[in-house]
């Protein structure tokens, strides 16, 4: 165990497979049909699974550089892999010899998303933040940039591209939605359809949309509406596949049957009305970023990870873990988590889920049994922002933004016996829950004006909120002058500790106002009650100590970089994670 003035490294035990992508093929290397994955390693770099669809052989190779890739296309003796969230590079992986060659990438974009194969042999992909079409050609290995498809400098995703004759669509979003539509022969833009119509499906003949709930269908040749069924217009992209009783995505294998992933799982059908055999995939998990932290009354760490929908237990007693399958159907990750009793209840991004676990009974989530999935808060909230806390009344409750392409956000509460769902939208109009911390009577807010796929609000202040749960009340309202972004909030000592920018606000609940400000001139990722008097923050680069009666600040030395979350288990023991895969112990008293 590495050990260090303030802090020592207990463990990795976040592990899991996040699949981004997949494709299938025969393996010019040895001639044998491989099902291959693309795995997103939050924290760390991702890795391709390269898998024998006979002999259940795995094969894993590492990226270049960056987490994972939505994007994979094989052609002939390359596979083209397209990465995210940090680079957006563009790699191309030798099949005969398992080299890469140079990483590609336009220096202004993080992702690239999917990659289609146009009729004038180039491969075309969009990407955010810039909003791009890029083209790259396998030949030359050389990637362009062919600009931006939206003259609306705030949309910043071209997602996703297809390839019909002569022309590439995309998908705009998400300030404004629309499909755009690049020409091969002239090198132009324009514009298919009505605002807010996305593509769905297109091919050769056919562009299947969707516009408000319904379907349209184009002509790709012409790109004028057409009137057809709607039965016989839809290309199948992915296909399905019954596993367990259930219809679950699959790909068609190039010599017969159907392959896809369940969880942590991959299986293969090797014919048509044959049960799937579902197999562990064969290669190990990867440590993978630790994005919240809690602890049960036994003691027990308990954490999710940064991206995949799995979660971990580490026991500080022996050093063991233990990490799971998808908590939900829908992807993205955990961000809050609260033990009522023996049960955990957990909130996550992007389906707006509310999933409750027990820990003590047999893991059954594909019957939806256990962990259970409730009641959503999706499509109008989605991304459980501020996470989870308990209430004065004993209910979960939890702080979300907005949809893509909205701004705003609510709360929710989730009843611990019933599993009844309750949601309160606009609190402040426009604004997502940012922070959220509770005491024996009231819920504390902080919002801001940033939202999902949005430019942030620049000209609007940031709020904090009293709100009282049992009337729905708003007791007390603070909008901030413009410029620093309130976030996390901590309820701690009798009063309200919240980070403005490089600063913490303090208020006392007792005088509805605002008793201090302490200048930590440091961005706080996480803050913690420490002792009977104190308050940890974790800064970017220190960890500084704030006493509740005198305000004082004091720097307790280095961190290893930003802490972005912290539990505080029975013991007082404090154990936290700085944006990586490793989980830490504090171990310095101050």
């Amino acid at each position: 165990m590495e050990m260090h003035a303030l802090y020592s490294i207990e463990a990795e035990p976040c592990r899991n497979f996040c699949i981004l992508g997949s494709t299938a093929f025969i393996d010019p290397l040895d001639n044998r049909e491989k099902f291959v994955l693309s795995n997103f390693s939050a924290g760390s770099v991702g890795n391709l699974v390269f898998i024998d669809t006979i002999t259940g052989e795995g094969e894993s190779i590492p990226l270049p550089g960056d987490s994972g890739a939505w994007a994979l296309l094989w052609i002939g003796e390359h596979l083209i892999v397209g990465t995210c969230p940090d680079y957006g590079y563009l790699h191309s992986l030798n099949l005969m010899t398992r080299r890469w060659a140079e990483p590609l990438r336009i220096d202004s974009e993080t992702y690239i998303w999917n990659f289609v194969l146009g009729t004038d042999g180039m491969v075309y992909a969009g990407t955010y933040p810039g909003c791009l079409l890029l083209r790259y050609d396998p030949a030359a290995h050389m990637l362009t940039s062919l600009g931006r498809v939206s003259d609306n400098p705030v949309n910043f995703y071209s997602r996703n591209v297809f390839a019909i004759p002569n022309r590439i669509l995309i998908n705009v979003c998400c300030n404004e939605q629309f499909v755009s539509v690049w020409s091969m022969e002239d090198g132009t833009f324009t514009r298919l359809g009505d605002y807010g119509e996305a593509v769905i499906e297109a091919d050769e003949t056919r562009i299947c949309t969707e516009f408000e709930g319904t379907r349209r269908f184009y002509s790709s040749s012409t790109l004028e509406m057409i009137d057809i069924e709607e039965g016989t217009a839809l290309v199948t992209q992915v296909e399905m596949t019954v596993l367990d009783g259930k219809r679950i995505a699959a790909l068609r294998l190039p010599g017969g049957g159907m392959a896809g992933i369940k969880g942590q799982d991959y299986f293969i059908q090797y014919a048509e009305g044959e049960e799937p055999v579902c197999r562990p995939i064969p290669t190990s998990a990867p440590p993978t970023r630790i994005h919240t932290l809690t602890s049960d009354s036994d003691g027990v760490v308990w954490g999710s990870s940064g991206f995949g929908q799995t979660i971990f237990r580490y026991n500080p007693q022996d050093g063991s873990y233990w990490n799971s399958a998808a908590v939900c159907d829908s992807g993205g990750e955990v961000y809050g988590m609260a033990f009522v009793g023996r049960e955990l209840f957990m909130a996550s991004y992007a389906g707006g889920d509310h999933v409750v676990y027990r820990p003590d009974e047999t893991w059954n989530q594909y019957d939806n049994l256990n962990p259970r999935t409730l009641q959503p808060v999706a499509p109008s909230l989605i991304r459980p922002l501020a996470k989870s806390v308990i209430g004065p009344d004993g209910a979960v409750w939890t702080g979300w933004s907005a949809a893509y392409g909205v701004y705003g956000g609510g709360i929710s509460r989730v009843d611990p016996v019933t599993k009844e769902v309750t949601s309160w939208q606009g609190l402040v109009p426009g604004q997502q829950v940012s922070g959220l911390a509770a005491d024996g009577r009231y819920l504390y807010l902080t919002t801001n004006g940033a939202g999902n796929g949005l430019a942030y609000k620049e000209d609007e202040g940031c709020c904090f909120m009293v709100w009282d749960p049992v009337s729905g009340a708003v007791v007390h309202l603070h909008r901030f002058e413009p410029g620093p972004i309130a976030g996390l909030v901590l309820y701690a000592h009798g009063l309200v500790w919240m980070r403005t920018g490089n600063e913490i606000a303090v208020f006392d609940p007792a005088r509805m106002a605002f008793a201090a400000t302490v200048p930590v001139n440091d961005a706080c990722g996480c803050m913690v009650a420490y002792n009977d008097s104190s308050v940890l923050a974790f800064g970017e680069t220190s960890l500084y100590l704030i006493d509740a009666s005198s305000m004082q600040i004091a720097s307790l030395g280095d961190i290893p970089s930003q802490v972005t979350t912290a539990t505080v288990v029975p013991d007082g023991s404090i154990y936290f994670n700085q944006n990586g895969t490793r989980l830490f112990k504090l171990h310095a008293r101050g």
